[in-house]
């Protein structure tokens, strides 16, 4: 089958192929479309974010450059995108488009990331929030409404990154209900969510995010949704791709999202493979 993906990491940031081999990728395995989007730099932690020599110089122009070949060369479309994280200003308005994620809970003097390891979210826990889980809990949910309400992005970025290691009870009724309330204020901002495989591909999870729960209310609060393998290798750029298909249609939903080169468009299940006209 032919799927678009628009999460894309590359050695610009923390992906193990260049951006040539992932476009090549894409057009070899019969995709209709691939956006780039690498991590955008955070000064306060470079482990894995693009530079600033690299995003302010390289990462735009070695792109369109790609953008330019793929079209005259296979009539293939290639985007430029960023995942926008919350601690980054906004430099992105010449982009194709703009992924919205939070990877850290920021503090005046201290970042604590989210998805690099228990310990951090252990630490975090311990020294911002008494140990009290749940409180750790509201503070992302609360960067995650804050990013959309104040910055606007096309879409949100692995929604429930928090649960990626496994140390909060994602069935926990009051786990359950500081999500969704987040999710209701998110979706208010900006209404399209993308499922995401990223912990899939890891090993980490058996289920892309949001989790099932998050993604009915999701659907129950009207929102849309869009696929991504959030791949940081070439060989993973439509990852679970059928499943989270079918797992979208158990739930509901009839419609998926992509980029048609001006906005998001809605397409059905069904001809979500189709090619882009």
């Amino acid at each position: 089958m032919a799927f678009s993906n628009f999460h894309t990491h590359t050695v610009f940031s923390d992906g193990k192929n260049t951006v040539r081999e992932c476009v090549d990728a894409a057009i070899d395995s019969g995709m209709t479309a691939l956006g780039i989007s690498d991590h955008s730099c955070t000064t306060f932690d470079l482990r894995y974010c693009m530079t600033p020599e690299k995003h302010m110089e390289l990462y735009e122009p070695t792109v369109r450059e790609e953008i330019r070949r793929a079209r005259e060369e296979q009539g293939f479309p290639v985007y430029l995108g960023i995942e926008w994280d919350f601690g980054t200003p906004n430099a992105f308005d010449d982009y194709d488009y703009r992924i919205g994620s939070v990877h850290y809970i920021l503090r005046e003097d201290r970042m604590y990331p989210v998805d690099s390891g228990i310990k951090h979210q252990l630490n975090c826990i311990e020294n911002e929030f008494h140990g009290n889980k749940l409180d750790y809990v509201k503070a992302y949910y609360e960067t995650v409404v804050e990013h959309a309400r104040r910055n606007k992005p096309d879409f949100i970025g692995h929604f429930d990154l928090l649960t990626k290691h496994g140390h909060f009870d994602e069935e926990d009724p009051a786990y359950i209900a500081i999500a969704k309330e987040a999710m209701a204020e998110t979706v208010k901002h900006v209404p399209l969510f993308e499922v995401n495989a990223g912990a899939m591909i890891r090993g980490l999870k058996t289920l892309p995010y949001p989790n099932p729960v998050l993604l009915k209310e999701l659907y129950r609060l009207g929102g849309k949704v869009i696929l991504s393998s959030d791949a940081h290798m070439a060989d993973k750029l439509t990852f679970a791709f059928p499943e989270m298909l079918e797992q979208l249609r158990a739930i509901g939903f009839t419609h998926v999202s992509r980029f048609n080169g001006s906005s998001f468009e809605e397409v059905t299940l069904d001809d979500f493979a189709a090619p882009l006209k």
